[in-house]
């Protein structure tokens, strides 16, 4: 039973008896059968006894919708080995006619200076997330967020996302809902390339030689080369998933030793159990793909994808730089593209960030957004003061990114990093 009395206004609360789901616009009150096929019954859970309950309805909601991301895979290891057990969840879902439509793990981010900011949980983790929908009732489903929003305590000042596809209709669906007269602003503040390769050849094959002539001879050329140093690829399976997550963390590190600030190699000691904690919701509906590539034995390189439905999504690697000449990153990009088409995927999101490695694979560019919505109220002129200078330093920063050479805006980075050591 989800508990609200504690975190809604009492004008909104629900009795602590009623296993009814807390209804907004869209179906009777009364329990009645919904009067069209777009009624819907929107839910708050803040227990984390009852976001497990729902989990196997859950996870079989991001197949339908192809997002590998948004799971209960990955908001509750995030949030065991990220997040940390003082947690606000505010996760909200949507049924229609009883039948799990939508999910969005929501929390309360911070609560700074009198301004409330919610974010998703695992949001802002290194990878394209948004909510859960059923495909054709995401604009359905983003109504119903916001009219729940719009009633809990602390009642959000903002929501936050990103990185979310700039294609996105959730923003624009979500300040559409909320229910005031007056619309709130959505300001996007960063924008990133994150290039797809689109899986239109009916076979790997067919995909391999639409590569250009020259793509093709550097990888048959690098994969020989592997091959005749004693290498091997394998993938990660239930048996080998801690020791692989052990190997993932090692190879992650030792990358962005210099690199400057990843937020996998920030968690330390916590990125392996992350990794394991990730794997074990999913590894065995082969939705949890870890590719190995190994020297005599001995790994060189992971590459850590998640899928589900049509959709394959890049979360990160790492490889052991002595190796370069060998390209381990570019052939388990190869590979990881191979097992995409063994499993029927369609488009295969190689990460967002355009570097080079990436674009000889890509054959579509699928930029994602960070943007912030900010809810109507009569603080909502404080609101934007207090989000404005944020919103500028990272506007900025995105122009920097566009308009500098990249050996200038490396060599920035690297100043900035001496300067914060």
């Amino acid at each position: 039973m989800t508990r609200l009395s504690r975190d809604i206004k009492p004008s909104t609360a629900l009795r602590s008896h009623d296993r009814r789901a807390w209804h907004v616009a869209g179906a009777p009150a009364s329990g009645a059968p919904p009067r069209s096929h777009r009624a819907s019954a929107a839910e708050l859970i803040t227990e984390i006894a009852d976001l497990e309950a729902l989990i196997p309805e859950w996870d079989a909601l991001a197949p339908a919708a192809s997002n590998p991301v948004a799971t209960p895979a990955w908001v509750l290891s995030w949030w065991h080995h990220v997040a940390g057990q003082d947690l606000q969840p505010r996760l909200v879902t949507v049924r229609d006619r009883g039948r799990l439509i939508g999910v969005g793990p929501f929390y309360v981010a911070s609560e700074r200076h009198g301004v409330v900011d919610y974010r998703l949980m695992g949001g802002d983790f290194g990878v394209r997330m948004e909510p859960l929908a059923l495909p054709g009732r995401e604009w359905d489903v983003a109504v119903q967020f916001a009219r729940a929003l719009a009633s809990v305590w602390p009642r959000p000042d903002t929501i936050t996302f990103g990185p979310m596809a700039l294609s996105s209709s959730w923003t624009t669906a979500l300040r559409s809902g909320w229910p005031r007269v007056l619309r709130g602003p959505v300001r996007q503040f960063r924008i990133v390339g994150e290039p797809v390769a689109v899986l239109r050849e009916p076979t790997f094959e067919a995909w391999f030689s639409s590569l250009g002539p020259t793509t093709r001879r550097s990888l048959r050329r690098e994969q020989r080369l592997f091959e005749r140093a004693g290498g091997t690829i394998r993938w990660s399976t239930a048996t080998t998933l801690r020791q692989d997550a052990e190997t993932f963390a090692r190879l992650h590190r030792a990358r962005w030793s210099d690199r400057g600030r990843s937020r996998l190699a920030a968690l330390g000691d916590r990125l392996p159990d992350w990794v394991e904690a990730l794997g074990k919701g999913l590894i065995d509906k082969d939705r949890f793909r870890l590719c190995v590539l190994e020297l005599d034995g001995s790994p060189i390189c992971t590459d850590l994808h998640l899928l589900a439905g049509e959709e394959s999504i890049g979360v990160n690697m790492g490889w052991d730089e002595r190796y370069a000449r060998l390209a381990p990153g570019k052939l388990a990009t190869l590979h990881a593209v191979q097992d995409a088409y063994g499993r029927r995927c369609r488009r295969v999101s190689l990460g967002f960030g355009e570097q080079p490695y990436k674009l000889m694979f890509a054959n579509g560019n699928h930029p994602v957004a960070w943007s912030v919505f900010m809810a109507p109220s009569l603080g909502l002129s404080y609101t934007y003061a207090h989000a404005f200078p944020g919103l500028l330093r990272e506007r900025t920063r995105d122009v920097a990114e566009r308009t500098l050479p990249s050996r200038w805006f490396e060599a920035l980075r690297a100043v900035r990093r001496r300067i914060v050591a």
